[in-house]
C-alpha cells in the first residue's frame, strides 16, 4: 500500500483493483459478499496511514466513469474519484466561485465528503446539494438529498457509506479573480506546509478554539524523529517520512505527542488521518 497513499508507508493487500464503472464495482460487491471479503475503498491515499501487517481482503479505487465533472449552470456533478485540485481548476474556468479553498487538499471527492475536508475558508459540506452513493442491499446507485446530510468539522455522517459522486452548487464569478484567490491559496500552502514532502495533511483534528500545531511547537516537539518519520519544521501537524518510514514510526510519533500535549496542557489530540489495516 505504500504505492496507494502520500504517506509512501503501507503494508500489502491482498488484492488492489481499480474499477471504472457501477457495473463493475456492483460485480466486486458480489464477489465480495458472496466470499464474505472486506472491502476498503481507496482515494488519492492523501489521509490515510496504512499499518504494517496491511490490508485483508479487497482494495479498490474508483477510476474511470468516476472521474468525470459535468456541469449545469451553477451545478457540477463530480465523481467520487475526482480529485480536488483538478475539480476547482475546472469550475475556474466556468467562472464559478466557491470551491476555491479545496484548491490545497489533495484528497478526491468522495474521501473529501467523508470527512468534509477542507481549510479555514470552507469545506466541500458547504457546497454539496447530494451525494450519490451505492445501496448495500441492491448494490445500485442511490441519491441522498442534503436534508438527509450531516457535515461537522472533519466529519459527516457518509462514513459507512460507498460513494459514488456529488451535486455540488456554486456561484457565478469573475474568472479573473477565481484564479487569482486560487493563486494566492496555493502560495499560501506553498509557504507554510511541506508540499513536496511525503506526508498525509494534518495529523490531529484541531481542539476548540486551539491549533494543534502551535500546541505541538510550544511543548518543544517540532523536529523530534521516530525511525524514518519526523515532525515537520514547516508546519508541527504534519510528519514527514523521510525514506523508509514505518506505520510503527508514524505510531511512536503520535503517541509522543498525544502524551505530551495531554500532560502539558490537558488537551487529549485526535487524529484526523484515518488509520487502518494490521499491525
Amino acid at each position: 500500500m505504500s504505492r496507494h497513499t502520500t504517506f509512501h508507508i503501507g503494508g500489502p493487500a491482498d488484492a488492489y483493483l481499480e474499477v471504472e464503472t457501477e457495473a463493475e464495482l456492483a460485480k466486486v460487491c458480489r464477489f465480495a459478499r458472496r466470499r464474505r471479503l472486506p472491502v476498503f475503498f481507496i482515494g488519492w491515499g492523501s489521509n490515510l496511514l496504512v499499518r504494517d501487517g496491511g490490508l485483508r481482503g479487497i482494495v479498490a479505487r474508483l477510476r474511470g466513469e468516476f472521474d468525470a465533472v459535468r456541469f449545469d449552470g451553477v451545478r457540477v456533478f463530480a465523481g467520487a474519484g475526482v480529485r480536488l485540485p483538478a475539480l476547482v481548476s475546472a469550475c475556474a474556468r466556468r467562472g464559478l466561485a466557491g470551491a476555491e479553498p479545496l484548491i490545497g487538499v489533495p484528497g478526491t471527492v468522495g474521501g473529501a465528503l467523508v470527512m468534509n475536508a477542507g481549510t479555514r475558508e470552507g469545506e466541500i459540506g458547504d457546497l454539496v446539494k447530494s451525494v450519490r452513493v451505492l445501496d448495500r442491499k441492491s448494490l445500485k446507485g442511490a441519491l441522498l438529498k442534503r436534508r438527509s446530510l450531516r457535515f461537522g468539522y472533519r466529519s459527516s455522517n457518509l462514513d459507512k457509506r460507498v460513494i459514488l459522486g456529488a451535486e455540488l452548487e456554486l456561484k457565478p464569478g469573475s474568472k479573473v479573480d477565481i484564479l487569482e484567490r486560487i493563486k494566492n491559496l496555493q502560495q499560501r500552502r506553498l509557504q507554510t506546509q511541506p508540499v513536496h514532502t511525503f506526508n498525509v495533511g494534518s495529523i490531529f483534528k484541531n481542539p476548540s478554539g486551539r491549533f494543534v500545531a502551535r500546541l505541538i511547537e510550544e511543548a518543544g516537539l517540532k523536529g523530534a524523529r521516530c525511525g524514518g518519520a519526523s515532525i515537520s519544521r514547516k508546519h508541527a501537524n504534519f510528519f514527514e517520512n523521510h525514506g523508509g518510514a514505518t506505520a510503527r514510526d508514524v505510531l511512536d510519533l503520535v503517541r509522543l505527542v498525544r502524551g505530551r500535549i495531554r500532560r502539558r496542557y490537558g488537551v487529549e489530540l485526535e487524529p484526523e488521518m484515518r488509520i487502518v489495516g494490521e499491525a
